[in-house]
Parts: C-alpha cells; structure tokens; sequence
C-alpha cells in the first residue's frame, strides 16, 4: 500500500513538469551558443594587441638608431601592456556572463537525470546477479526467482529519470527568470565597449598604422641595400587583411550579442509565462543565434590565424 502511494505521488509529480522538451533543449542550444559569443569581445582585443604588436615591430626593425629602436620596443612593450588593461576590462564581464553560463549549461545537462535512473538500475541487475549466484549454489529447497529486482530497477530507474527531469525542470526555469537581468547587462555592457568612440578610433588607427610600419621598414631596408625576405611580404598581407576585417568582425559580435539578449529574453519571457513549447518568436531567434555564432566563431578564426 505504502509503494503504491509512493508510485502516485511520483507519478503526481511528473505530469506538472514545468519545462517540455523541446524548452530544456532550448535552453542547452542557448548555453552553448553563448559561449562563443560571449567570450568574442575578449578574442577580438586580444588580437587587435597582437596586431599592433607585429606592426610595431615592423616600424622599429625600420629605425637605424640604436637608442631609437630600443626607444620604440619599449613603446611597443608599454602599448602592449595598455592593451592588457583594455582586454582585462572586456574580460571582467565576460568572466560574470560566463559564470551564469556554465552555471546554466551544467544544471541542463542530461547528465543531471540520467545518473540516477542508471544508477537505480543497475542496483536491480547487481541485486538479480546475487540472486542467481545463490541458486547456482543449491543451498535452498527453492530458487528464488530472478528477474523481478531487475524488473522493478528498470521501472524505478525510469520513474526517478522523470523525477528528477522535473526537479531539474523547476531549477532550470527559475535560473533562466533570474539571470535574465545579468545577462541583459552584461551584453549591454559588451556592446557599448565594441561601439565605443574609443574602439572605432582603435580599429581605424591599426589599419593605417600597419600600412605606415611596413611603408617604413620597406623604405629602411631599401635606403640600407638590404632585401625584404618574401616572408615578411607575405607576413603584412596578413596583418593588413586582419586589420581590414576589424570592423566586420566587431561588427558580428554586437550582433551576435543582441541576438543573444533577445533569446534569452524571451526564454525567460516564455518560463515566466507558464508556456508549455518554445514559441515561434524564441525558435526564430535560436535560428539567428546559431547563424550568428557561426560567422563570429568564423570570423575570429581568421584573426587568430
């Protein structure tokens, strides 16, 4: 009697499951997708540094002076260093979004569940291997039977995947509602950084600033008779490619972070709602997401490069 109350009130708590499906896996596409975009501004500064490294060695190689190109490499280290300070800024925000991120991913994870109908599990089948190691023996005037505790782990495996499926349903759907308005500012925070004057400055001044380096370590090497190794050529075309990319590249992490705040909005939206399935509005925005995650994470691999 007292199972089969037990059964019920399980039962019970499996049909008022707050999130469907189709919501969870919207949850865990979201979290992964987030993870690039997020962490794209901190990416797109470090290389920006890296670029202005490389073209400053270009203009310091260029100076014939001792005192003046140990003068310049120290500017260089300095600059460098400045850049540290901008990148760690990026960095801070990003480090908060990506608590929440991980935060999100690890309580949506299967994982979550499907430990703890495997583990019931297969305490029926250790149970049944007992069982029937102890009538291979033939100490009993009867076999006890075999099966039923590897039966009833089956049953009760699925019965507690799908408890835990709701806890975890409930854990899930009040974390997104309440991390709405972190992730809201910190993509906020994110844009208004990559949209800045001063980062507009930044981007203009490195493409100039790599076509006058290598103009004049070309014009140093040609005052001193001395050949420019084809890979250095090759070297600054890659530079100024990287450098033209800029703007379209920080261009597609603003937007990939809009998108981003619009989907989880609108998940946290759907949840505070009661809904039952992702609306369209939330599947569309998903969709965007995804193709917008995949130009930026494109994007930055050709900067890294």
């Amino acid at each position: 009697m007292r199972t089969n109350i037990v059964l019920i009130a399980l039962c019970a708590a499996v049909a008022c499951s707050p999130l469907s499906k189709a919501q969870l896996g919207a949850v865990q596409e979201l979290a992964l997708k987030s993870d690039t975009v997020s962490r794209s501004p901190e990416v797109l500064f470090r290389e920006m540094s890296r670029i202005r490294l490389e073209r400053g060695l270009f203009y310091a190689a260029s100076l014939s002076s001792g005192d003046a190109r140990c003068a310049e490499l120290t500017a260089v280290a300095v600059a460098a260093a400045d850049d540290g300070i901008l990148v760690g800024k990026a960095k801070g925000y990003v480090d908060v979004f990506n608590s929440y991120l991980r935060a999100l991913r690890s309580i949506s994870s299967d994982q979550r569940w499907k430990g703890v109908g495997t583990q019931v599990r297969g305490i029926g089948l250790r149970v049944d291997s007992i069982l029937y190691r102890h009538n291979s023996l033939g100490f009993g005037e009867e076999d006890l039977p075999v099966g039923y505790a590897r039966l009833a782990g089956r049953v009760m495996g699925y019965v507690s995947e799908e408890v835990m499926q709701t806890v975890q349903g409930v854990a899930v759907r009040n974390t997104v509602i309440a991390g709405d308005t972190l992730v809201s500012a910190s993509c906020d925070s994110l844009i208004a950084i990559l949209r800045s004057g001063e980062m507009n400055e930044l981007i203009e001044h490195e493409r100039e600033s790599v076509k006058d380096n290598y103009s004049a370590y070309l014009s140093a090497m040609e005052l001193a008779g001395q050949p420019v190794p084809v890979e250095y050529d090759r070297r600054y075309v890659e530079l100024l490619m990287k450098a033209d990319n800029l703007p379209d590249i920080r261009n597609r992490c603003v937007s990939a972070l809009r998108s981003l705040k619009k989907a989880h909005s609108a998940l946290a939206e759907d949840f505070a709602a009661g809904e039952e399935d992702i609306s369209g509005d939330l599947y569309e925005e998903l969709v965007r997401l995804n193709r917008l995650a995949y130009q930026v994470a494109s994007g930055l691999d050709d900067l890294i490069q």
